[in-house]
């Protein structure tokens, strides 16, 4: 719909509805859960308490349910067609690709891995399936949790608490895969979104963590011959940061001895190799006898 026409809501709304449906399309946000819903009507309850017809002073799970009834009845908002009912569409907000739907959706998620790699313009391959990545359970119910106590405040509590998502296995009819991790990474929000996406570094990092999830090693040595020197610091700081010695290791041999490339931080990785043979430069494939003795990994690529 053009931005500069007015949404003509239905004549039957009531006072309290037309507002509510303002407020909605303020968010500029096509989808909203539960939990998100509910503190847009305690907005409305907050600031038109006493210029609308409220049945209660603060809104209750039954005023929720027959606020929301009514704004279905008159086509404000709708059920999401790929998360069902646990997700509200509002229908004046065009609506967005599956990477910004399913952050609005899943606060703990970030785009990761190939789709990551994408959207930095590290590969030319384009995924078929949108990858995504959250931490593990417990990690993730308290990010939840944080996520609540600094919406509520300290003294507010919500009868719709936000859950962990279950992402469909299809989102705007792009495949998601959900990667869930103790060692979930560091990433970055756009500006004015919710779109989380991985940081460069760490994108180059989870590259030497899950080289299947980014296009197989071989790509991923292509990737880094291209374009690691321009990311050198970023990729250093990352690998910095992990605590597994063997993607240090595996950093190190492609930075320094297949690529040339140096950095102060290179030389203090060495102190992590050790032999062994599950050492490889790549997971995923079977050891070959074909050795870097400096970084002792076995080069089976």
């Amino acid at each position: 719909m053009p931005s500069n026409l007015p949404i003509i809501y239905p004549t039957k709304l009531t006072h309290a509805g037309r507002y509510l449906a303002e407020l909605l399309e303020e968010t500029g946000k096509p989808v909203l859960t539960q939990f998100d819903f509910f503190q847009i009507i305690r907005k409305m309850y907050r600031d038109k308490g006493g210029k609308l017809y409220l049945r209660h002073p603060t809104p209750t799970k039954d005023d929720y349910t027959r606020i929301i009834s009514g704004l279905r009845k008159t086509a404000v908002v709708a059920t999401d067609r790929d998360y069902g009912g646990r997700v509200i569409r509002v229908l004046a907000v065009s609506d967005l690709p599956a990477e910004d739907i399913v952050c609005l959706v899943d606060p703990t998620c970030y785009v990761s891995h190939l789709s990551a790699m994408q959207r930095w313009g590290l590969t030319d391959r384009r995924p078929d399936a949108l990858a995504l990545t959250r931490p593990d359970r417990k990690t993730a119910t308290q990010r939840i949790r944080n996520y609540m106590r600094k919406t509520l405040g300290e003294d507010e509590t919500t009868p719709f608490p936000l859950r962990i998502v279950g992402h469909p296995e299809r989102v705007r009819r792009r495949a998601i895969q959900v990667h869930e991790s103790k060692a979930a990474g560091v990433f970055l929000k756009n500006r004015g979104s919710e779109f989380r996406l991985s940081t460069i570094g760490q994108t180059f990092l989870d590259m030497l963590q899950k080289p299947d999830l980014c296009g197989g090693m071989s790509h991923i040595l292509d990737v880094w011959e291209e374009h690691a020197e321009n990311y050198l610091d970023d990729i250093v700081s990352a690998v910095n940061s992990c605590k597994n010695g063997l993607v240090k290791s595996r950093a190190g041999y492609i930075l320094e001895e297949r690529l040339g490339l140096h950095h102060p931080a290179i030389e203090s990785w060495k102190k992590f190799c050790q032999r062994g043979s599950s050492r490889k430069l790549d997971p995923t494939e079977a050891y070959a006898p074909t050795f870097s003795e400096t970084w002792m990994i076995s080069l089976n690529v």
